[in-house]
């Protein structure tokens, strides 16, 4: 289960399971990012783990340089089919988060949609904010979307079932070790198939002093894509803007 995602990530079921995620989405939480920074006219932005590049389609419309990567195929061929339909400019590559082939200098770092803390130890889980360290320019941002730990321990639904198209979902979660876990069964007539998710649990006050070591400064903080403010206990996100400052 340590490497619950190469098979999660790269099932058809996954689109299923996350339909509810969709351009709108990606566009509040766009109009959030891009009201609270101050990027240059060709800024270069890397967005990490993209998916199916709802994020990077949308930042590339605005006439930024976008670089983009995940580790799933599956999910990078949509971004890849979506680049020629609509002629965008994202530059798609496949890669493992924590080991990332590039030298560049980027004015923005992107890290959204929980694509954060899928590792067993901190030292894979804080690769990428150590890339970021020493790739992001001075005054450059970082973003992160992540989910608020307090919110999930609080409002954890322990089982829940949904009807998609010819499929049953069961999702099953459960806290161990500081991390939320998720077993998810997808059926129909002729296949069932079984999924998992584990994600670590950092809290804001841990991410803040982890981001400062690498010369990151929290500059803004948001519970949801409507961008109302952080709130520990009662927000479903923590969407942090950090901003590269170094002394």
């Amino acid at each position: 289960m340590s490497e619950w995602f190469k098979d999660w990530f790269a099932s058809e079921d996954y689109l299923n399971v996350y339909s509810h995620r969709n351009q709108d989405d990606a566009g509040s939480l766009l109009k959030l990012i891009h009201a609270n920074i101050s990027l240059p006219e060709n800024a270069l932005i890397l967005d990490s783990a993209c998916g199916s590049g709802r994020h990077s389609e949308l930042l590339s419309k605005l006439g930024y340089n976008l670089i983009a990567f995940d580790l799933s195929k599956t999910l990078l061929q949509i971004a890849q089919k979506n680049k020629e339909i609509h002629n965008n400019k994202v530059n798609y590559f496949c890669s493992d988060i924590r080991n990332i082939p590039l030298k560049a200098s980027f004015d923005l770092v992107l890290n959204l949609f929980t694509s954060f803390g899928y590792f067993q130890s901190d030292e894979e889980n804080f690769a990428i904010i150590d890339f970021a360290g020493k790739t992001v320019k001075n005054g450059g941002y970082f973003v992160l979307d992540y989910l608020n730990p307090k919110y999930v321990e609080m409002n954890l639904i322990k089982k829940s079932e949904q009807i998609i198209g010819s499929k049953k979902i069961i999702e099953e979660r459960s806290i161990k070790n500081r991390r939320v876990e998720k077993e998810i069964e997808i059926a129909d007539d002729k296949f069932r198939h079984r999924y998992f998710e584990s994600v670590q649990l950092y809290s804001f006050q841990e991410l803040f002093f982890v981001f400062k070591d690498y010369g990151f400064h929290a500059i803004k903080e948001y519970g949801n894509y409507n961008g109302d403010p952080y709130d520990e206990n009662s927000s479903e996100r923590m969407i942090i803007i950090f901003q590269k400052v170094t002394e």
